[in-house]
């Protein structure tokens, strides 16, 4: 892939497995890799889990360089959630927030890094309410500022 930005080629070694297909070229896997990703396209960025069983995160089309290394931090947070590491999860947030802290991610962010402090620390419900109420006052009209929006229930 070629992506002319320093700090995406650092990233993409560093937080990713990527797998470039050629189309032109038949390889004995190649069967294998198109079955996971129809790619009509391109660029075409899809995230599978660490198990490879589940797609993470898929879109198509060009994202600024510091939009794109935040999608592989909320891809490897996301997977390590549902690995239940929540608190390794949160770091991978935090550094998503790092990379684009006003990319069109942070609701997202922001909503998932609040459940994974909640159950990574032992259901502290002050950590669920700072990440969601952030959600909820600067992300109104989103659909994780809907989700967040149950947070006032909470006491």
């Amino acid at each position: 892939m070629t992506y002319p930005d320093p700090d995406f080629n650092r990233a993409i070694g560093e937080l990713v497995a990527p797998l470039r297909i050629n189309v032109t070229d038949r390889h004995d896997d190649f069967r294998d890799a198109t079955v996971m990703t129809r790619i009509p396209f391109s660029p075409r960025f899809r995230f599978f889990s660490s198990d490879q069983k589940r797609l993470l995160r898929d879109w198509t089309g060009w994202l600024p360089t510091a939009e794109l290394i935040a999608e592989m931090h909320l891809a490897r947070a996301i997977d390590l959630h549902d690995r239940k590491e929540p608190l390794l999860a949160v770091g991978e947030y935090d550094r998503a927030l790092e990379a684009a802290p006003q990319g069109p991610a942070v609701a997202e962010i922001l909503y998932r890094r609040g459940m994974a402090a909640f159950l990574g620390n032992s259901f502290d419900t002050e950590l669920l309410k700072k990440d969601w109420q952030a959600v909820v006052e600067n992300h109104a009209g989103s659909r994780w500022a809907l989700h967040a929006s149950v947070i006032a229930d909470i006491q």
